[in-house]
């Protein structure tokens, strides 16, 4: 799947660096487990796991840098697992927190394919 990957700045005239498409990322996330801890309680795994996908899915569709939405996914589905799906990062607990981590990756993959086809459309016309 070929992206635009030079997705260009405003402000600048050039293309966002990874690391910093990354670190955005990364406070979409936090902001979107702390919302989803404090709305949901922990038995509630699938309306946390909603919040998660809705986050991912959305930055995938507005990044341009795959390397940055398959980093933040991957942060995305640890974070879940860990510290919503279980306590303290514990990221080998038993349950099935990443079957519910694998949506994560589908809806970021969702989002991705939606920015794929905005920007075939903006090439069309």
């Amino acid at each position: 799947m070929a992206v635009d990957q030079g997705q260009e700045t405003v402000a600048v005239g050039r293309s966002t660096p990874t690391g910093v498409s990354v670190a955005f990322g990364w406070v979409v996330v936090i902001v979107a487990a702390l919302i989803a801890a404090a709305l949901f309680t922990p038995a509630e795994l699938p309306a946390r796991t909603l919040v998660m996908c809705v986050a991912a899915g959305a930055y995938a569709a507005v990044v341009a840098d795959l390397r940055a939405v398959v980093a933040v996914t991957g942060l995305a589905m640890a974070t879940f697992v860990g510290f919503l799906a279980h306590r303290f990062g514990d990221l080998t607990g038993g349950g099935d927190a990443w079957s519910y981590a694998v949506v994560i990756a589908f809806a970021a993959t969702l989002g991705a394919g939606y920015r794929w086809l905005r920007s075939i459309a903006a090439v069309a016309d």
